[in-house]
């Protein structure tokens, strides 16, 4: 049985429990040991590895603004060298401390991926080669993606897919003939990686942001080249009902509650912009469709109802009506879906008494 990661003052709570019904003989010592040993503590950032962290941000930084002011005046051999001594170099020793210091240990692994990452653009410079910046993030996420999954470290894959929202965006925005086709194998290989190490929430949030970025940015591209009329409509009505189905999708436990927020934002986004585009029916319906989600205890689905009142008080009333009555609706909704809320958790609580 795979053991359940818990926060640390998640599992102090647990433990403190569990001696609490030991003690009252509620369970024996041997059932509360196999009850713990279902869970183990989450580890998290310390203190020593942000300090560790930061420093490695910063020696890396200064070490190629020192390589980059002089760039000019050494040889290209010396420079490639230094460039691959520093790649190796930092690596290796970070390899060494691992098992004696492993939090230094990752901070030179840092510095090896930012080296790695400034060499590529150094390395066109240096030869003249014509590439573009886009595909440059590309290669680095290529090198980080490995390491991350080497050393078994979020930071380093979360910072991969910071490289590959460049990537894709700027593909874009180069306007190239060739598509970030790539991010389709990366997209698949990180999402086996969340697997292996058991969804991590910032990992999570930001996979699923750079899946839907990057499906947002191919409609966008190939919907107006197949089809010549209603293009936004389309592109819009899709990203709706894929909001709607990551809202419902079943996906394992841990990473449910982050998914589902996600979805409940594209559909609300979208929504909105549907509304300029469809009749007054669809945002009564889509209203309904929210109220609904309130009466599940959806608090996301509030935020989405305000910004559907001001979207319409914009465009219907923003002449006529004095601007503070847009305060006024949106205090007078919260309220009253305050006092929806504390109704029906007090009602809850009566009905458990009961």
């Amino acid at each position: 049985m795979v053991k359940k990661a818990v926060k640390k003052k998640d599992y102090e709570f647990l433990s403190h429990e569990m001696h609490y019904l030991e003690t009252a003989g509620v369970i024996s010592s041997e059932e509360k040991e196999k009850i713990l040993n279902t869970y183990e503590i989450k580890p998290g950032s310390s203190f020593i590895q942000i300090v560790l962290t930061i420093g490695a941000l910063l020696l890396g930084i200064g070490v190629l603004s020192f390589v980059a002011s002089n760039w000019m005046y050494l040889h290209k051999g010396i420079k490639f060298f230094l460039i691959i001594a520093g790649i190796i170099g930092f690596q290796q020793a970070g390899l060494r401390l691992e098992a004696t210091y492993p939090k230094t240990a990752r901070s030179l692994h840092y510095i090896g991926l930012l080296i790695f990452g400034a060499g590529i653009f150094l390395v066109e410079q240096m030869f003249n080669l014509s590439i573009n910046f886009n595909n440059s993030f590309l290669l680095w996420a290529l090198g980080t993606i490995l390491i991350g999954y080497y050393l078994k470290d979020v930071l380093i894959l979360l910072f991969t897919t910071l490289l590959l929202f460049i990537y894709i965006n700027g593909s874009m925005f180069l306007d190239e003939t060739a598509y970030p086709f790539a991010i389709l194998i990366f997209l698949p290989a990180l999402y086996w990686m969340l697997k292996e190490f058991r969804f991590p929430k910032r990992f999570t949030f930001s996979l699923n942001a750079l899946a839907i970025n990057t499906i947002i940015l191919l409609l966008f591209e190939f919907v107006p080249k197949i089809i010549d009329a209603y293009e936004e409509e389309i592109v819009l009505s899709i990203l709706f009902v894929l909001g709607l189905a990551l809202a419902y999708l079943p996906v394992p436990e841990q990473v449910q509650k982050i998914t589902h927020l996600q979805g409940h934002l594209l559909h609300g986004i979208t929504a909105l912009f549907l509304t300029y585009h469809y009749s007054i029916i669809f945002a009564i319906a889509y209203l309904i469709f929210l109220l609904y989600l309130v009466n599940k205890g959806s608090l996301i689905s509030i935020a989405i109802i305000c910004a559907l009142i001001l979207r319409y008080y914009m465009d219907f009333s923003f002449d006529f009506l004095p601007k503070s009555l847009v305060f006024i609706i949106a205090g007078i909704i919260l309220i009253g879906f305050g006092f929806f809320f504390e109704h029906q958790r007090k009602k809850g609580e009566t009905n458990h008494e009961e």
